[in-house]
């Protein structure tokens, strides 16, 4: 039992000692972002996401309330048709299952940190309403960049919510239904939601292949 407590504690701690921030220019506007690698001790390989919401002006992305002074931090709000092909070369939309593989390394990180719910080690230190703030311990930095739903524009300090390129049924309602990832300011989690495509308009967070 000892050994095998043992072996426990050396694989969580070789995971928060392999969390790496890194950065990347994409080529397509220059735009420099943060990223963020986990080693996956389990799959035995680098898990490399962006730590910052994606800012690439093209057809269907949108800056918050119309106001680009929301864009540097925040990033833009994407159609789901312009998400799935607005990532740079070599990264790309992550999928349910992605996420949910994010959700599990950083769930690690968090309870190594003394943290008992993983969106409190996702969120950013600042920004949150209602004493919202996490501690980033994670690296991931989410901040509350709100979405554009219905024509209206939610949500600004209090949650934010991210596309997956996966639908909820290929032969629901013409594709028109996809997975949402969510976290708000006093949820402990990292929520699955699913959204209709047409209505939604959300940030996203590139995935390196």
């Amino acid at each position: 039992m000892k050994i095998r407590l043992t072996i426990i504690f050396l694989w969580l701690s070789a995971l928060i000692h392999a969390q790496v921030m890194g950065s990347f220019t994409d080529p397509r506007d220059k735009q420099v972002y943060k990223t963020v690698s986990y080693e996956d001790p389990l799959l035995g390989d680098k898990f490399t996401v962006m730590a910052e919401n994606l800012n690439y002006d093209m057809q269907g992305a949108y800056v918050y309330d119309n106001n680009n002074k929301y864009r540097k931090q925040l990033g833009l709000l994407y159609t789901f048709n312009a998400a799935i092909n607005a990532c740079p070369p070599n990264w790309h939309l992550p999928s349910i299952d992605e996420w949910n593989r994010l959700r599990d390394l950083i769930e690690v990180i968090s309870s190594e940190a003394g943290e008992e719910f993983v969106a409190f080690a996702m969120k950013s230190i600042k920004g949150w309403g209602a004493d919202g703030n996490g501690s980033n311990s994670s690296g991931f930095n989410a901040l509350p960049a709100g979405e554009l739903s219905f024509s209206s524009f939610n949500g600004l300090g209090v949650y934010t919510v991210w596309w997956s390129s996966t639908f909820l049924d290929e032969a629901h309602d013409f594709n028109q239904v996809a997975y949402e990832t969510t976290v708000l300011h006093k949820f402990r989690n990292l929520y699955e939601y699913w959204a209709k495509p047409l209505y939604k308009i959300l940030s996203c967070r590139c995935f390196k292949d």
